[in-house]
């Protein structure tokens, strides 16, 4: 480069190698990379970045449904061995525990959808000659109502075992209330077939699939243990007394509910 100060050539610099004068600035500067200004480009250079939390965020919902689906798989599992074990050895109900108590509590939501459905379909025959029947008075309210009872008829139980002095806890009781349950829900089944087909005998089933939960579930959850604090046969008296009234009650509120709106339609 030709220094400004001398005229004479000298090499690229801060100062010149022949009169020491300083160089002009501007000619280091063309030297430097030129810096990108443009916001376009690094808009543009962005573009990727939002993709790798929207990647991350849909690997753990998929992780969560995973997860999810696994456990409906292991349940339902666990329920079939339960339900068959019980089917065939219903005496094994004293050895389930409170670590059961899924599968106990979906045996007493089955039990209480099979009513309700039979409920619904004997509202629909009878009242289709009157008027239609509704869903919710036939089967959403009698499922609500014995769901109910169920959970009346556990914690009866639970209260005449503390009441014995035993030892149990409450969801062993609600997991022993659904073992016990299966007999007397296959008899319900086997009940309203028979009933489908036009036999007798079918009501003999329904009955004794319905006061099984009633009256012998909480006998047999008494007279697993001895109970050392109160007298048994006072304790089955008084329980058969409460849940007798509990089941009268929610029986009589299920057929006013039913025939009370099947009237009120037809007057």
């Amino acid at each position: 480069m030709i220094c400004p100060s001398c005229g004479q050539q000298t090499e690229e610099g801060k100062f010149c190698t022949n009169c020491g004068a300083p160089l002009p600035v501007e000619n280091n500067a063309a030297t430097q990379e030129p810096v990108n200004t443009d916001p376009t480009l690094e808009q543009e250079s962005n573009v990727g970045e939002p993709s790798q939390p929207l990647a991350s965020g849909q690997q753990q919902n998929q992780s969560q449904s995973n997860d999810f689906m696994e456990t409906v798989k292991r349940e339902t599992s666990q329920f079939g061995a339960f339900f068959v074990k019980l089917l065939k050895k219903p005496s094994e109900g004293q050895n389930v525990t409170s670590s059961q108590l899924i599968s106990g509590i979906i045996t007493i939501v089955i039990f209480s959808l099979l009513i309700s459905l039979g409920s619904y379909i004997i509202s629909s025959s009878i009242g289709s000659y009157f008027m239609r029947v509704s869903f919710v008075d036939s089967f959403l309210l009698p499922l609500i109502q014995f769901l109910v009872l169920f959970g009346v008829i556990a914690a009866i139980s639970f209260a005449g075992v503390k009441i014995g002095g035993q030892s149990l806890s409450f969801t062993a009781v609600v997991a022993k209330t659904g073992a016990y349950s299966v007999p007397f829900l296959v008899l319900t089944v086997l009940g309203s077939l028979l009933a489908l087909v036009g036999i007798s005998l079918s009501g003999i089933f329904i009955l004794v699939g319905l006061l099984g939960p009633i009256l012998v579930v909480p006998t047999f959850i008494l007279l697993e243990k001895p109970a050392p604090a109160f007298d048994r046969i006072y304790l089955l008296i008084g329980i058969y007394f409460v849940t007798l009234l509990a089941s009268g009650y929610l029986l009589v509120n299920i057929s006013s509910v039913l025939f009370g709106g099947m009237l009120s339609s037809f007057l």
